[in-house]
């Protein structure tokens, strides 16, 4: 085969299912953000810039809750992709069950806590109560609302992710449109026919939350889906490596609310009017919006990556590191020109006051320059995270979302005031990629010049190249080709004659197979196939995007049939020490292992 068509490696099949899973998960972030953009949108066009001011100070609230959840949102995800990996359906499910209900139940202690002291977590968002005492009925209000709708907020962020491992890509998009148009439908019937204020505001957002969560919840009541609650399937012992995946998300949401605390409370004191406050509310809430970007491509990232990392998968893992860096960089360099331009109109959407425009405009136009560096820091952080470098992320996440956020706003603050604080953010997301750049030329003493020279694998990962065969297959000629490839690496690897026969015979009945059902339905066939001797074992792998096809229940339901057909998958099947398949990101994968 030529080493052109061995070094694609599958491309095609890794690009479609990371860009159309990181479509997904953009709508994830979406979710959790579009709704507050929008209530503060008509908040400021209807209700006026104190009731505005009011809702865009309890940002950090908001960061609170997401702060929680993400903790078992990623950790059930990097745990789920990794079980699923390995065949574990029940394991799986157990974690998935566990994470969601320990998630809806921290929910409500916050809810609680709302309902107790409302005052103190006002405090804990950095409001200082006396400052401008106008504000506090608003804030109070939108609180008083928001807090009913905290329990599916906070589960979607767990159930979105795994909805989309679940093959429910498009259910989670229709679900983030719903948000929307509920959200928008409510708070124009509070602005307009009931005048219910910020308290109808913060409602309307809790009805849109609940809306998505019941679309969620009655996929994974269905029993025929891959996850599906049960609550007779949770298990505590999958609660440790949940939380301990999780723990790079509750740095970097600790760090960020921390982050919005503070600065909250330098904006507020450096403020020569509640303009400043209003433009780093309308900031914030772009820069929310903006960053729905980087975190999908990351969060799509974190997931396929612990897939790959598992299989010891160095050219899958690879291409798809690679292939992020450079799909996230070109979108959101052709979104920050975008935005850059468009910042006076994405400004005159909150306001028409002059001073809140004038600083709107500039704060817009800073978060839109740091867009592709916000990018860069996502996808290093959530790789980091997928292939278990823990420590190394949650570093890293401490001083992006703290230490060079909270300097930048302290001295940018005392040297050009509320102008210094509103382009803070971006002066320590640009220090933080240049510090990680000298790092890595530290590490390779001199410039990187192989994306795996920045992937921080462990040494011999993924085997020595001639122990790996990898090819894609796509016609029947295709076939032919990787039979007689299959057929000589296990001669070459002291495999005897029979079994690689057997297993040359196996690829050639999976593979067309898969082709011929691509071609009845008049569509192109695509599969990804690895072949790889670790010691002993012979590990085969064999990935395509097509139906749901379970080659292991293939394989029993034809059992009894002429004993002549399909031979190969027969003999592989009966002599394999173990077969794993899992059905995610819309793709077949079938795994086996033989001595």
């Amino acid at each position: 085969m030529p080493k052109k068509r061995n070094a694609e490696l599958a491309s095609e099949n890794i690009a479609s299912m990371y860009s159309s899973t990181s479509v997904s998960l953009i709508f994830t972030e979406l979710t959790a953000v579009i709704a507050i953009i929008i209530d503060g949108i008509i908040a400021s066009r209807f209700l006026g810039a104190d009731a505005y001011s009011g809702i865009s100070l309890l940002s950090p609230f908001s960061g609170m809750a997401l702060l929680i959840a993400g903790v078992f949102s990623t950790g059930c995800s990097i745990v789920c992709a990794q079980l699923v990996g390995q065949g574990k359906k029940e394991d799986a499910n157990e974690a998935f069950n566990l994470s969601s209900l320990i998630t809806v139940l921290l929910s409500l202690v916050v809810v609680v806590a709302c309902i107790a002291i409302p005052s103190v977590v006002l405090q804990l968002c950095g409001v200082p109560l006396d400052k401008y005492p106008e504000l506090n009925p608003h804030m109070y209000g939108y609180l008083d609302g928001y807090k009913i709708g905290l329990p599916a907020l906070m589960l979607v962020q767990v159930t979105g992710p795994i909805l989309v491992m679940d093959n429910g890509k498009r259910l989670f998009s229709i679900s983030a449109i719903v948000v929307c148009v509920v959200d928008i439908a409510c708070d124009l019937l509070n602005v307009f026919v009931f005048h219910g204020g910020t308290f109808g505001m913060g409602l309307a957002t809790s009805i849109s939350y609940w809306a998505q969560a019941i679309m969620l919840i009655a996929h994974f009541l269905r029993p025929d889906h891959y996850f599906r609650y049960s609550l007779r399937c949770m298990s505590l012992r999958h609660l440790g490596a949940v939380c301990g995946n999780g723990t790079p998300a509750l740095v970097k949401k600790l760090a960020t609310t921390l982050k919005d605390v503070l600065t909250n409370y330098f904006n507020i004191m450096v403020a020569l009017t509640t303009a400043a406050i209003a433009a780093r509310g309308i900031q914030n809430d772009y820069l929310q919006l903006f960053l729905c970007i980087p975190t999908g491509f990351g969060r799509a990232l974190v997931t396929m990556a612990g897939v790959y990392y598992s299989s010891n998968d160095l050219k899958g893992l690879r291409f798809l590191y690679s292939y992020a860096l450079r799909l996230g960089i070109i979108v959101s360099a052709i979104a920050s020109i975008v935005i850059f331009v468009a910042a006076p109109l994405l400004t005159s959407i909150y306001t028409s006051e002059a001073s809140v425009a004038a600083l709107a405009t500039f704060s817009i136009r800073w978060a839109a320059v740091a867009l592709v560096f916000y990018t860069g820091s996502s996808l290093l952080l959530h790789y980091l995270q997928g292939i278990g470098k823990t420590k190394t992320a949650n570093t890293i996440s401490i001083f992006e979302r703290f230490v060079f956020p909270v300097v930048a706003a302290f001295v940018l603050g005392r040297l050009f005031g509320s102008e210094g604080i509103l382009a803070s953010a971006s002066v320590a997301e640009m220090c933080l990629i240049a510090l990680v750049f000298v790092v890595n030329c530290i590490r390779c003493k001199g410039i990187p010049q192989e994306i795996t020279d920045v992937m921080s694998l462990p040494r011999n990962f993924g085997g020595a190249e001639n122990d790996n065969l990898y090819a894609q297959i796509k016609t029947k000629d295709d076939v032919l080709e990787q039979c007689e490839r299959t057929y000589n690496f296990c001669l070459g690897h002291n495999v005897d004659e029979h079994k690689a026969k057997l297993m040359a015979l196996f690829v050639e009945e999976m593979a067309l197979n898969i082709i011929d059902s691509a071609q009845q339905k008049n569509e192109s066939a695509s599969v990804d196939y690895r072949l790889h001797m670790d010691g002993t074992r012979l590990y085969y792998s064999m990935m395509d995007l097509g139906d749901y096809f379970d080659p292991t229940v293939f394989y029993e339901l034809h059992a009894d049939d002429d004993p002549t057909k399909n031979l190969g998958i027969r003999m592989v099947m009966g002599m394999a020490k173990e077969v794993r398949y899992y059905s995610a990101f819309g793709s077949n994968n079938l795994v086996v292992y033989v001595n």
